[in-house]
């Protein structure tokens, strides 16, 4: 098996990690956005369970076994991905966090401003947080290091020779392709989130501070259900 995986050629090395990183979710994420979430003419629901996010987390935990030891195989170092930590990347996060905020909140104004989906259209939203906070905080932790591990801190590695727009550009699109599910508003928060990343990423080459403020929209997210701040 060992000798198999070093034959292969970077651009399947590419494949294989992003399909079996993401391709399971490419997949639903697709499916839901035109079952239910390609116009908000109805309403729809988005529950988190303990059952679902469970699975999310095993799927996740399995596939980055696999993906490291590839990788490990394929002779990559740990310094390949910069994860050196300092607490002021915490900072740096939370500017990352703001930003993308900020920017996402606008884009979707603007969206609504052009009646394209009307103002009411996030009240047709009804979000239900069914899981226990053990897996909440489980899902925080792990979905953020697979996601910012595998979507910058490899793809950028592994095509470095390419021009940097073309690395933001890509890895934004894929980020897109398994979020869909959260309709058109998720859209304009999910691109701010690719591009913002991208850029810092590019720049700066520090992965923590992606993998924190990724924890931290995700904690967001869940207080946002929990506590009913979009009704409020």
């Amino acid at each position: 098996m060992n000798k198999l995986i070093r034959k292969f050629s970077p651009t399947i090395e590419l494949l294989i990690i992003l399909i079996l990183g993401f391709g399971l979710f490419i997949y639903s994420s697709t499916i839901s956005f035109f079952a239910v979430n390609s116009d908000y003419t109805h309403s729809w629901g988005y529950k988190i369970t303990n059952f679902s996010h469970s699975t999310i987390l095993i799927y996740e935990v399995i596939a980055f076994s696999i993906i490291l030891y590839i990788l490990k195989v394929r002779a990559w170092r740990l310094t390949d991905f910069n994860l050196s930590f300092k607490f002021r990347l915490i900072w740096v996060a939370l500017l990352l966090l703001v930003l993308r905020n900020i920017t996402g909140g606008i884009l979707s104004k603007i969206f609504e401003f052009a009646t394209v989906i009307g103002d009411t259209g996030t009240k047709h939203v009804h979000y239900g947080l069914e899981a226990n906070w053990i897996v909440i905080l489980l899902f925080v932790v792990i979905n953020s290091i697979y996601e910012e591990f595998i979507l910058v801190g490899y793809f950028f590695k592994r095509l470095e020779k390419y021009h940097p727009a073309i690395l933001i550009g890509l890895s934004t699109l894929i980020r897109l392709s398994f979020h869909t599910y959260q309709g058109w508003i998720g859209i304009f928060y999910i691109i701010p989130t690719g591009l913002i990343f991208g850029y810092y990423y590019f720049k700066y080459k520090k992965l923590w501070p992606l993998i924190i403020a990724h924890g931290l929209m995700n904690l967001l997210v869940f207080l946002r259900m929990q506590f009913q701040w979009q009704d409020n």
